[in-house]
């Protein structure tokens, strides 16, 4: 009954699947989920396979000030460009909200926004983009890049104290209950956690909700992609480094009022190189992206996967990611070759997620 309200909730349609809890990964068929992709470049739309792929659905993060900017501010014209060509495909746009490129400390992090910088911008977010009713409320807040304005790192697991200036999880938990509370008609992802198995933070954050019962939670499962494609290594019961399996857990424990709603694999994907240069083969890019595909089969109520990512475009040489996890090999940014792979050539891996057996869209 809980996935049937969920799903009226989210207009989820065909995506909710019969509860399959238990099944090892490795091997189970695939259940109805929906697909969309994970991506924060404006040109993967215009790209001359992206049609073919069909997926109707993509995300991108942005810095959480963005509608304060200027209107020729760099990033704001980059995401609004984004926006635009997703729109001319008729592409569902997914929005999360994450730290700001103009706003770091001495030591180089991010810098997190206080109470009342944060309900400006996102209250500027919702009037300057009506239309976008996908919310995330912060990307990834226990992965170590951000700080508090006192200096506390966001990612911290535990809180000396609850206050909202030196307690990360809180911090966190707080900006999701502020966009619920300013945007009524939205649909906003709890959590968007960097999903390390386990990771204590979840604990906190979910004290901090309060009374809030989210009805769709946002995990980044790339701790199983990584692990599987390093070494094989799959998600079955009783396997405790399992991330997804784990948080499936963690939500459905103790109390069962938190044991409701969806669950959005938002960030995963399947590496071609990784951020140590290891260079992978098209099997094994090709191979980990069908077991991405089979992680729903850990519970009925995961019904969204979005691949991270499409093609790892950059402006300068400083802007390319040393990490390509994209199903179309990338193009350097002064044209020269890649010396991995073919640029702009069509990865095996693609052919997995354009041909995915699944009833969902």
């Amino acid at each position: 009954m809980a996935l049937v309200v969920a799903c009226v909730v989210l207009g989820c349609g065909t995506e909710v699947s019969e509860l399959r809890e238990g099944q090892a990964v490795a091997s189970a068929p695939l259940v109805d989920f929906a697909l969309g992709i994970s991506d924060s470049d404006a040109e993967t739309f215009s790209h001359p396979a992206w049609d073919g792929l069909n997926v109707q659905r993509a995300r991108v993060v942005v810095p959480y000030d963005v509608a304060l900017r200027p209107a020729n501010d760099a990033r704001r014209l980059k995401f609004e460009a984004w926006m635009q060509a997703a729109a001319a495909k008729s592409v569902e746009r997914y929005v999360t909200l994450g730290p700001s490129d103009l706003r770091k400390a001495a030591n180089g992090k991010f810098l997190a926004p206080t109470d009342v910088e944060y309900r400006a911008a996102f209250e500027a977010f919702h009037a300057t983009y009506p239309a976008i009713w996908l919310v995330g409320a912060w990307n990834e807040p226990n992965f170590p890049n951000t700080v508090l304005q006192s200096g506390v790192p966001l990612d911290q697991p535990t809180c000396a104290s609850e206050d909202l200036e030196s307690c990360g999880p809180l911090r966190a938990a707080f900006y999701y209950r502020l966009v619920v509370s300013i945007c009524a008609e939205c649909t906003v992802a709890a959590g968007e956690f960097d999903a390390t198995p386990n990771d204590p933070y979840w604990d906190r954050y979910r004290v901090f909700l309060r009374g809030h019962r989210p009805k769709l939670w946002s995990i980044h499962p790339h701790h199983d992609a990584n692990r599987y494609q390093a070494s094989g290594a799959h998600c079955i019961p009783g396997d405790p480094s399992c991330t997804t399996r784990t948080f499936m857990n963690w939500l459905g424990g103790l109390d069962s009022t938190w044991d409701v709603g969806h669950v959005w694999l938002t960030e995963v994907g399947a590496f071609y190189r990784n951020a140590d240069g290891r260079v992978f083969s098209d099997a094994s890019q090709r191979d980990t992206t069908k077991f991405i595909l089979r992680l729903p089969n850990l519970s009925g109520r995961i019904t969204r996967i979005y691949y991270y990512n499409y093609t790892n475009q950059c402006s300068t040489a400083a802007n390319c990611a040393m990490q390509d996890r994209g199903i179309i090999a990338p193009q350097p940014w002064d044209g020269s070759p890649l010396s991995y792979d073919t640029a702009g050539r069509i990865r095996p891996a693609y052919a997995v997620l354009r041909d995915r057996d699944t009833n969902g869209p």
